[in-house]
């Protein structure tokens, strides 16, 4: 375990209790990883103030970081790696994208990638970083790992909810393409996530991708991204 690791865990510890296994979450949470009771506010708050004491930290030793927290035991440690990426700073976000192929292998079930895959860092990192994460997202999207393929979709919802650019609505497609028949949730409720993230800013783009793809599409994606086109919503509200 990281020093760093052992100081954020022992932190967490202070602010919880002993860590649960096997609990009733674990089939809607897809993994069986112990977790500690402790809510994401004061996780949140946490990784805030801890990191306003650490903006000396080097990008590598970030990384290191963030490699020691992700291959911890608990999904509590998996997802504060996410958390903490929120609040560095333009230099520590600077590590090497690939980082993540490795830090995948350890993250099972939506909640563990997602908290790892969505946030600031994808926001500003994928653009500025683009000549290298092009090729990892699609490399992620052919993996045998179901775990890379959501991935492959759902580190692109954060940017293209907040900035405009083509390079990234280029390879959103390509990865949908290339994903839309499979049937497993954690595919098939990516591709509406990523698809719903793209109204604001690719109106247009998405608009023309639905009038040629969505018969090809999974059901769901197909259903939630249209009403979200339509009334800016995910679902229609029901009539009582």
């Amino acid at each position: 375990m990281n020093t760093l690791h052992h100081e954020i865990l022992e932190e967490i510890k202070k602010k919880s209790g002993k860590p649960t296994a096997h609990t009733f979450l674990d089939s809607y949470l897809g993994n069986s990883h112990p977790r500690y009771p402790i809510g994401a506010p004061v996780l949140r708050t946490l990784a805030k103030e801890w990191m306003r004491s650490h903006r000396h930290l080097s990008a590598s030793a970030m990384a290191n970081l963030f490699t020691s927290l992700i291959e911890g035991e608990s999904a509590t440690e998996k997802s504060m790696a996410g958390i903490l990426m929120d609040y560095t700073t333009r230099e520590q976000r600077t590590f090497n994208p690939k980082l993540f192929d490795r830090w995948l292998d350890h993250l099972i079930g939506w909640a563990e990638v997602d908290a790892v895959c969505t946030g600031k860092y994808t926001i500003t990192e994928i653009p500025a970083q683009w000549k290298v994460w092009k090729p990892l997202l699609v490399k992620f999207s052919k993996s045998k790992n179901i775990h890379k393929r959501r991935a492959s979709l759902v580190l692109f919802c954060s940017p293209v909810s907040q900035v405009y650019d083509e390079r990234l609505a280029e390879v959103i497609f390509q990865n949908i393409n290339r994903l839309k028949a499979e049937k497993e949730i954690l595919i098939t409720k990516a591709i509406s996530w990523v698809l719903r993230s793209m109204v604001k800013h690719y109106k247009k783009e998405l608009t023309l991708f639905m009038k040629t793809e969505a018969e090809t599409l999974p059901a769901i994606a197909r259903r939630e991204t249209m009403v979200k086109l339509k009334t800016g919503r995910k679902s229609l509200a029901v009539n009582r």
